[in-house]
């Protein structure tokens, strides 16, 4: 299976179900600051989590 980001800029323990629930091999749950947007800190986040995966 492929690995599953999920960006957003609120991640609750409902969306965390769900991600396990479909999702139950490697999956990042990511939050995005709603006032600054995607940055370069967060696209690095995502960069080591797939090459770790």
């Amino acid at each position: 299976m492929r690995p599953y980001i999920w960006l957003d800029d609120e991640i609750t323990d409902t969306d965390r179900r769900w991600v396990r629930a479909h999702f139950p091999y490697a999956a990042l749950l990511h939050r995005v600051d709603p006032f600054a947007g995607l940055g370069d800190a967060d696209f690095a986040v995502i960069r080591r989590w797939l090459a770790a995966h």
